[in-house]
């Protein structure tokens, strides 16, 4: 019965050792510190954003160097008359490169930014839309840069 728990513990210790090594390595920092304000703050933004029956459009894909970004806003199914869009393009490795700028407005519920992607790895863009200097909503995508 020695013999076997001699076995046995070694083969229990390193696979918690690899389970902590992979857990650290592989981090994605998706903890968000205080969580229960910023989930009580976007469970009231939804509410409002259903309320107002508010849609934005996923841009198109990113690529290496610029990129015109071109999103739909409507509610109700028709174009926003009014507000302000604001775009963030952010890379989840390094923040040195983030950035945020106004849309412009090209025509009601059509709204156009340039933005540059200078290197390839996974990239946040976040649309947030201000009415009467409120923010409404906030939508965010993932892209893989190649």
């Amino acid at each position: 019965m020695k013999l076997f728990f001699y076995i046995v513990y070694p083969i229990f210790f390193f696979a918690m050792g690899c389970g902590i090594f992979i857990a650290y390595k592989s981090a994605d920092g998706l903890v968000d510190n205080n969580y229960y304000e910023n989930s009580t703050h976007y469970f009231q933004t939804k509410a409002l954003e259903e309320k107002l029956g508010i849609a934005l459009s996923r841009p198109d894909s990113l690529k290496l160097g610029q990129n015109t970004i071109r999103l739909q806003a409507t509610s109700h199914g028709k174009p926003l008359e009014e507000g302000s869009l604001s775009l963030f393009i952010g890379n989840l490795s390094n923040t040195r490169y983030d950035s945020t700028i106004i849309m412009r407005k090209l025509s009601p519920g059509i709204y156009q930014a340039t933005a540059t992607i200078p290197f390839k790895g996974v990239w946040l863009a976040r649309v947030d839309l201000k009415q009467q200097q409120q923010r409404i909503t906030s939508k965010k995508w993932f892209f893989d840069v190649r």
